[in-house]
């Protein structure tokens, strides 16, 4: 009924931007709207003779919108829309080429999904028509000389910073539409308002192909580890493991963490509400010097199809270096016997303290020649030699 009474399909309209033709400017319509519709006001109102109430009102309004639409056809209204021009316009294809596309479900990768819709007819359909370039995308966008080059190997996904570097080649190429295929799987937080506002001042068109199912029947993830870059060695280390997992709740599950074939710390966690992330603390010990290398995982749960992404890698700068630590008491007492104790054998402090035994005397141990300088005369009156200690 819509495409009979106005000759296009609604689609027409809602994709079109809507014009008038004739060359007089739009202010001398409503100008001569209004003026119509006083002039129609002052005869109606003169000459309603047997006309009451609401009747002249309405004779008004129906004489008013006949004029209104004979002067707004006098405008020849109609629909502008861009088409592509066959063999002028580039179609660019991007092809998400991250490690969750290697995924296997019913016996198939989602690459290899892709290969096979792409080379089933889609393709060769669009290189009929368009200039055809094809790009793979994780991190960063590539452009490609043929599928082979697809892999399934990006460490990470991006698609909003994608999307501005192909449009990007707009300013230079005759972008007419961007096909994305991809399952979805950003690391980046998705697509922002920013990548958006530059797809529409662009004027770019993308059609999206999602591949794979949106969600695995029974999955965990780990999706983040928050572990500082630097250590003490033999020191603790703490780490906040956040993840998210699909059809498991209430279940248990093991969170360890590795160097290695080594196991470090290992914690049950309960599965909670399907999709939330959740965090998790897990301690260790951080090892000897040298840069070390941990694996955060949580173990595979029965039945679970994706078993890629249960694990991240964090690397730890372990240093060799004691923090160098001043205790100093106003008179003698018991604790300091059991801190030396506690401490003996940390690798990671050097204590040095002082203690004062009577009026003018202090007594100091494990000073150094250079420190029984500074401390000779109490506790350090001088920035530069105070702060030659750490603590």
């Amino acid at each position: 009924m819509f495409e009979f009474l106005f000759k296009y399909p609604a689609t027409v309209f809602s994709r079109g931007q809507f014009v008038l033709l004739a060359p007089w400017p739009l202010w001398l319509l409503v100008l001569a709207m209004l003026v119509a519709a006083g002039a129609l006001a002052w005869h109606v109102f003169r000459h309603r003779g047997l006309l009451s109430g609401a009747r002249p009102v309405a004779v008004w309004l129906l004489e008013t919108a006949l004029v209104a639409l004979v002067l707004f056809l006098l405008w020849h209204p109609a629909i502008s829309i861009a088409t592509l021009r066959p063999q002028q316009n580039v179609v660019a294809v991007l092809i998400d080429d991250s490690r969750s596309m290697s995924v296997a479900e019913n016996g198939t990768t989602r690459i290899a999904q892709v290969k096979a819709l792409l080379e089933g007819g889609l393709l060769s359909d669009l290189q009929k028509r368009f200039q055809i370039r094809l790009y793979r995308f994780g991190g960063n966008l590539e452009r490609i000389r043929n599928l082979d080059q697809v892999t399934g190997s990006a460490p990470s996904t991006r698609i909003g910073a994608s999307l501005e570097q192909a449009l990007a080649e707009a300013s230079t190429l005759p972008l007419g539409a961007v096909v994305l295929l991809s399952d979805g799987s950003d690391n980046s937080g998705g697509i922002g308002f920013d990548t958006i506002a530059q797809i529409r001042r662009a004027r770019v068109p993308v059609h999206t192909i999602g591949i794979g199912r949106e969600k695995l029947p029974r999955d965990i993830e780990t999706s983040d580890v928050s572990v500082p870059a630097r250590a003490l060695a033999d020191s603790r280390l703490s780490a906040a493991v956040t993840y998210r997992q699909f059809g498991s709740t209430r279940d248990r599950a093991r969170l360890v963490v590795r160097e290695g074939d080594r196991l470090l710390a290992s914690k049950e966690i309960v599965l909670k509400a399907e999709g939330a992330p959740q965090t998790e603390i897990l301690v260790f010990n951080a090892g000897l010097a040298g840069p070390r290398t941990f694996q955060f995982a949580i173990e595979p749960l029965p039945g679970e199809e994706n078993l890629r992404n249960n694990q991240l890698t964090r690397l730890v700068n372990v240093t060799s270096s004691k923090s160098r630590i001043l205790y100093f008491e106003g008179e003698p007492r018991w604790e300091y016997k059991f801190i030396r104790r506690a401490i003996e054998e940390d690798r990671s402090l050097q204590i040095t303290s002082m203690v004062r035994t009577t009026q003018n005397k202090i007594y100091t141990q494990a000073v150094s020649d250079e420190d029984r300088k500074r401390l000779e005369d109490g506790f350090p009156s001088k920035a530069e030699d105070l702060f030659t200690f750490d603590g």
